[in-house]
């Protein structure tokens, strides 16, 4: 019989092929080709990467352990989406071990530690520059799980790295945002000085305050849907004109927006 060898042939071959499945499903959020709330259809994915239906489960069941996607009985595997409440919640704890593993670091730092994050933001920069979506998401994942190994905790790291996957769908969109890139690149170069002085707690909130734009920018996309969805339905049942529905609600959409905006230039966390 011929044709391809099935990826799940082996233990090795299936946990490496678990992780090409689980990478480029991750690209395709970062790109936008899959949204939050977006199915992952098992049939389709088994077309796709041309694996058993056993095999995709396991992808899946991967992509779930990270957080990435959620899996729920008789609707199957979706892309994760969050509530308001969720963000909220969510950036309440990556904030508290953020600001905690930062004031565990030793300042001023190690030579190693300032060279090896010079050496990240050259990439980082560089991967910017090129527009390379993946790599930019790569290289400044790489940037923040070296600032926090410094903290020398690893089960603090280990949470804090679940926590950025958990919220890789609520960041993916600001990866192409260049003017969020520029900031996010200017607060690694600042974060780079601060670990040279002594001011531990100044690294941390700028550590945190960091961590803002994403959140602020998937909440405002909240509220905007909820006001679309409000809209429609309005405008369904009550039969307004476009021009009566603005004039009926002239204050939910900037209060709510500003609110989740106004404090934070946009970034990349």
């Amino acid at each position: 019989m011929t044709g391809a060898r099935p990826l799940d042939a082996s233990p090795l071959l299936r946990r490496e092929g678990i992780g090409v499945i689980v990478a480029r499903l991750e690209e395709d959020i970062i790109f936008g080709r899959l949204a939050p709330g977006a199915r992952l259809t098992e049939d389709t994915l088994m077309a796709r990467f041309g694996a058993s239906r056993h095999f995709i489960r396991q992808a899946l069941v991967e992509m779930e352990r990270r957080g990435v996607v959620r899996r729920e009985r008789n609707i199957g595997a979706t892309v994760r989406s969050y509530s308001a409440a969720e963000v909220r919640q969510i950036y309440e704890v990556r904030e508290m071990l953020t600001r905690q593993a930062m004031l565990m670091i030793p300042l001023p730092a190690e030579p190693g530690l300032i060279a090896q994050l010079e050496a990240l933001q050259d990439a980082y920069r560089d991967t910017v520059e090129k527009r390379d979506l993946r790599g930019i998401h790569e290289a400044n994942d790489a940037f923040h799980i070296a600032l926090f190994d410094a903290c020398g905790n690893p089960y603090l790291v280990r949470t804090l790295t679940d926590y950025m996957g958990l919220t890789l769908s609520i960041r993916a969109k600001n990866l192409a945002d260049a003017d969020g890139l520029r900031v996010s690149i200017d607060h690694h170069r600042i974060m780079i000085d601060l670990l040279r002085g002594r001011d531990r707690w100044a690294l941390a909130q700028l550590c945190v305050d960091h961590m803002q734009p994403s959140k602020a920018d998937y909440l405002a996309r909240i509220a905007s849907d909820e006001i679309g969805d409000s809209r429609s339905s309005m405008t369904a049942s009550r039969r307004v004109s476009p021009a009566a529905l603005t004039r009926e609600t002239p204050s939910v959409l900037p209060e709510r927006l500003m609110s989740a905006s106004e404090p934070f230039s946009s970034g990349v966390e």
